[in-house]
């Protein structure tokens, strides 16, 4: 039986004649609920987790869409990447990472309810998390495909506005193509207009908006390098100038 040690010579000092200090680190096989994995990023449900909606545990309160190619950043590193498909999270407490849940000192708030993604994660080897979750990933339909007026109005806005094709306006723009900003213009007028048009004739609370129809193309242009400015009843799209470093905290 191999030892779970780890024995590394370290060049501090000796022990016992001329023999080299060991460091030993004891490798870790079991959860010990320090909340790190809770504190770094909520989870991502899959299909499975849909019995959370019906139980009651989980809501459109508590939980939003990323849409299909949408740009997201890393709290670990502040990186960017593109998501490769449309998957449902739990939301994040106001301007953090940490699950919304999450309590410090208590734990998870719904650890006998706790999705699937949290059962089976091992911070101590976690490299198969995401093992599977193509094809296993709950996505809207999973939840609303019995409200066919749910469906329609997501269908038509995905059509209208998908990330696909704002990713394909954007790089229109930044090859000179400036029509490619009326395209843009008309992704943030339908995505800003369908909101409040749910709210109005379906009774949707405005809660749910964020996992019927994802968050608002006016807070995740940002990460295509542009922001949506309000002047009066008009909107204005803005490129973002990079920061210079050693400005940012003039």
């Amino acid at each position: 039986m191999k030892d779970n040690n780890l024995e590394i010579l370290t060049p501090q000092g000796t022990e016992g004649g001329d023999k080299p200090q060991k460091m030993r680190m004891n490798k870790r096989a079991s959860c010990t609920r320090c909340g790190k994995c809770c504190s770094e990023g909520s989870p991502s449900l899959l299909k499975e987790d849909a019995v959370l909606f019906m139980s009651g545990a989980l809501s459109h309160e508590n939980t939003y869409t990323i849409r299909d190619r949408e740009r997201i950043r890393s709290h670990g590193d502040d990186s960017v990447y593109e998501s490769f498909l449309e998957f449902i999270k739990i939301k994040a407490k106001d301007g953090t990472s940490v699950c919304m849940f999450y309590r410090d000192k208590e734990g998870c708030g719904i650890y006998e309810n706790r999705p699937s993604q949290c059962r089976v994660y091992k911070c101590w080897a976690p490299e198969n998390l995401m093992k599977g979750f193509e094809k296993g990933a709950l996505k809207r339909r999973d939840i609303f495909g019995s409200v066919d007026v749910l469906l329609g109005v997501m269908d038509k806005h995905e059509e209208k506005c998908s990330y696909k094709k704002l990713s394909e306006a954007v790089e229109k723009l930044s090859e000179g193509g400036e029509e490619a900003v009326e395209e843009i213009m008309d992704m943030l007028q339908y995505d800003t207009y369908v909101r409040p048009f749910l709210l109005e004739k379906f009774n949707v609370p405005e809660s749910a908006l964020d996992l019927i129809l994802g968050r608002p193309l006016s807070d995740t242009i940002n990460e295509f390098g542009f922001k949506v400015v309000k002047e009066g009843d008009d909107y204005i799209l803005l490129p973002i100038e990079p920061e210079i470093k050693g400005e940012e905290g003039k």
